[in-house]
């Protein structure tokens, strides 16, 4: 056999080795479900693909679990999936001793990645920032008609009245609930949040709950592609956000209110593996970094540090409630806000 056969079979061999080996190597990669653009959540999973080599495609459904992992925004939409059998067992000692208990699933079926907080936007026009510390300061007669809402069965509502009733009791949470509904607009409660505060810096409303990433996402001009929403008004966007701060809550008792977005792996993956190395690169301190700068979240393992969006506006001490907590309160907060006129 001449050099040259030699050298075309070989160059066959490796032909067929690389074709065969195509599929496997396929297989390796990863899909995520990201609840919003996938914009925020690509510099993390590209930094993870930088890592491992492992690919990673993203996808961005409203409560999807067709994917390998799945990065759900709400304890309300958690444990529902957890009750469905959606999520594999991914409990173990290294996860338990990175995550508190708090921020997640006793039973390991997810672990928290980011925490947000719901407080208070007001406009600096009308208020000071020692205006409010307290979730129960919109109570206030003098805020009749000047507080804009949303329903009550969004998502970040639901769990923040949930959490009212597990810490003060319905009593308490009922109150609360019947007076801020009353000092409402005149307008039907609305469905966002970052409608809302465009609606302060228009002089609509003074004052409303805001979820913290949302002021940041208006300040960085960024406003998810999923929804399709105009150029022009994205363009408003950081102007609207200058115009509105954010007051802290419960500063000096329990901490700000606070809600959980948690990693889960779908027990249907048939790449477990790779999912589960992407789980422990969101919960170490580098992909806390990523997630916490990218999406305008706090980060759930101690000791990591802050970006300087969240840094800029003070050092919130956030609450220790367990999020765990919330599940057996859900129906009677969704009854107060239907018997209140939330919706």
């Amino acid at each position: 056999m001449s050099s040259q056969d030699r050298h075309c079979q070989l160059f066959a061999r490796i032909f067929v080795l690389i074709f065969l080996a195509a599929p496997a190597l396929a297989e390796k990669g990863i899909s995520v479900n990201w609840y919003h653009g996938k914009e925020f959540l690509q510099p993390v999973a590209q930094a993870f693909t930088y890592q491992t080599g492992i690919p990673v495609a993203i996808t961005n459904g409203d409560d999807s679990f067709d994917t390998d992992v799945l990065l759900v925004p709400d304890y309300a939409t958690i444990h529902r999936a957890v009750d469905a059998g959606h999520f594999l067992k991914i409990k173990s000692a290294e996860r338990d001793s990175r995550v508190p208990s708090q921020w997640r699933d006793p039973n390991g079926h997810w672990y928290g990645v980011l925490v947000r907080l719901r407080a208070i936007a007001y406009s600096p026009k009308h208020f000071s920032e020692t205006s409010f510390s307290s979730v129960y300061d919109l109570m206030r007669p003098e805020l009749k008609g000047r507080v804009c809402l949303l329903e009550g069965s969004y998502k970040s509502n639901r769990s923040l009245l949930a959490g009212m009733i597990a810490l003060d009791g319905e009593e308490k949470a009922r109150a609360w609930a019947a007076a801020v509904r009353a000092n409402g607009t005149k307008d039907k409660p609305f469905d966002n949040d970052m409608d809302n505060v465009a609606r302060i810096a228009k002089g609509e409303c003074d004052v409303a709950l805001l979820d913290n990433y949302y002021l940041h996402y208006m300040l960085e001009g960024k406003r998810t592609s999923k929804y399709n929403i105009p150029p022009e008004y994205i363009a408003l966007l950081d102007g609207y956000a200058m115009q509105v701060k954010m007051a802290w809550l419960e500063q000096e008792t329990r901490g700000n209110p606070a809600n959980v977005t948690a990693v889960a792996v779908s027990k249907n993956s048939k790449n477990q593996k790779q999912a589960l190395q992407f789980v422990d690169f969101l919960l170490s301190d580098k992909g806390q970094a990523l997630l916490s700068e990218n999406t305008f979240k706090y980060p759930v393992v101690p000791g990591v540090e802050w970006p300087w969006r969240l840094k800029d506006q003070g050092r919130v001490r956030i609450s220790d409630f367990d999020v765990n907590r919330l599940r057996e309160h859900y129906p009677l907060a969704d009854k107060i806000y239907r018997e209140t006129g939330w919706e």
